[in-house]
């Protein structure tokens, strides 16, 4: 058992760290200089939440605490709590990476360096708990618990080398995977049209189409991988690289399947409260529902909290290139601004809201519609249910203007306007069978209703699912 969750303890400062700098052991003592600032409830509630007594609450209450990390991200006795129960966990690579954090923050958190020589020590480098041990030999203060724990751990005693430090004492990943099953009740986003109405320069011409266009629903199975890296070359940096991928089969309507894999990379620094990530991305859509494209994104983002929120700015750069019709390229810009925060009557739960505003630009000038401004309002709130089920809620209006006219032959070259709504929520809950260990249980519904003023463009899609998702 770590000692952040056996001992119960709370941070004896709280607030951003100015300077923190920990030795190459990681433990060295250092006064932290912070200012003051209000952490959210559920910080405090997390950080002094009851030690889990078995693998199944364990992987409960990681659940709760990643739910939370990104509000909690500054608060020092969460991150060891966090930390603390990865090790715990089996994962000490992981718990490396928050326990470092957490004392960038706070370095005198006696029992977060404990488990940080104890996460390094599972990877091979004694060092930092044979270090320990000697400055630690005379001090009084020390939890006994905390120093019976350093003795009885390892083999490598103070006086000893303790060899070469592990080249992962650095590093720590993400692996996960999610199989699911369901229905859609679109599965091709097709609109449900009998008719088109032309408007040829002579008149307007109905034609009823001798197949009408209409929604093709079936199962579907999806299955989603994803292998995150991420890396801390020193204190307050982290450099991190993702690959993704997904794919939806439907067994009835082969013609609708689709495939999306991502390669992704990212560079942070952090500056006393503020934290600046430089992110690139490139994409790839493919399938037999549509033609394939390509996708890259660049992004600068600037991050800070405050008022007991998360708070995100980040202006997007975007090219879209297709396989064949190189009329559809275009380049885009975009600024988001982004706020997460606890819900003032249960701060168990959280709540993100999220705007963007952006402009696309067609490499060519002869695309239907030419440039478009597109606009969108995204809203999402998390939190904890009875049972050990945990709840994710997605909303999305997005806004998306044509400036010039689709088509002479619809509407008369009307300029095109579409208005998607969407919406998504997700039950999430720890198996409790051993054969499942690891894994959670899923329930997904998810839908979409694009309004526009051609019909041509409208449709909407009702999809649920279920399925397992492993994280390791």
């Amino acid at each position: 058992m770590s000692f952040a969750g056996r001992l119960g303890w709370r941070a004896h400062a709280r607030g951003w760290a100015l300077v923190a700098v920990v030795a190459s052991s990681g433990l060295a003592p250092a006064a932290a200089h912070a200012h003051d600032a209000v952490s959210p409830p559920v910080c405090d509630e997390l950080a002094a939440a009851a030690w889990p007594r078995t693998a199944a609450d364990r992987r409960a209450l990681l659940q709760r605490l990643e739910s939370a990390r990104e509000t909690c991200k500054d608060h020092p006795a969460f991150l060891a709590v966090l930390g603390g129960n990865w090790l715990e966990d089996g994962n000490p690579e992981q718990a490396l990476l928050w326990l470092e954090r957490a004392l960038m923050l706070n370095p005198a958190l006696s029992a977060a360096q404990a488990d940080y020589a104890l996460a390094l020590l599972a990877l091979g480098d004694p060092t930092a708990r044979n270090d320990l041990l000697l400055r630690w030999a005379q001090r009084s203060d020390i939890p006994p618990l905390v120093w019976l724990r350093l003795q009885r751990s390892g083999s490598g005693g103070p006086g000893q080398a303790g060899g070469e430090p592990s080249t992962n004492s650095r590093w720590a990943q993400i692996r996960e995977i999610g199989l699911f099953a369901g229905h859609e009740s679109n599965l091709d986003r097709s609109p449900r049209l009998t008719e088109l109405t032309l408007t040829p320069p002579d008149g307007p011409v109905d034609l009823p189409l001798a197949q009408p266009i209409q929604p093709r629903p079936g199962t579907a199975a999806v299955a989603d991988l994803s292998w995150q890296v991420a890396y801390s070359p020193r204190q307050g940096s982290l450099l991190q690289f993702g690959i993704i991928g997904t794919a939806r089969s439907a067994p009835a309507h082969p013609e609708t399947d689709w495939n999306h894999l991502q390669l992704a990379a990212s560079a942070g620094q952090r500056w006393g409260g503020w934290r600046a990530l430089l992110q690139g991305s490139v994409s790839r859509f493919g399938g037999r529902l549509s033609e394939p494209y390509r996708l890259q994104r660049w992004g600068v983002s600037l991050e800070r909290s405050a008022f007991g929120c998360s708070h995100r700015l980040a202006l997007e750069s975007e090219t879209r290139t297709q396989q064949q019709s190189a009329i559809n390229d275009s380049r885009s810009g975009a600024a988001l601004w982004s706020s997460t925060c606890p819900l003032p009557f249960d701060d168990r739960w959280a709540v993100g809201l999220a705007l963007r505003t952006g402009y696309d630009d067609p490499r060519d000038t002869l695309r239907p519609g030419g440039a478009q401004r597109q606009n969108s309002l995204g809203l999402r709130v998390a939190g904890p249910l009875p049972h050990r089920w945990r709840a994710d809620l997605t909303l999305r209006y997005t806004q998306v203007d044509d400036l010039e006219g689709y088509s002479p032959l619809l509407e008369n070259n009307l300029k095109r306007i579409t208005r998607p709504l969407q919406f998504g929520i997700e039950l999430a809950r720890p198996a409790d069978e051993a054969l499942l260990h690891g894994a959670d249980y899923v329930l997904q519904l998810q839908g979409i209703r694009q309004g526009s003023n051609l019909p041509l463009f409208a449709y909407t899609s009702v999809a649920a699912f279920g399925g397992l998702r492993w994280r390791w």
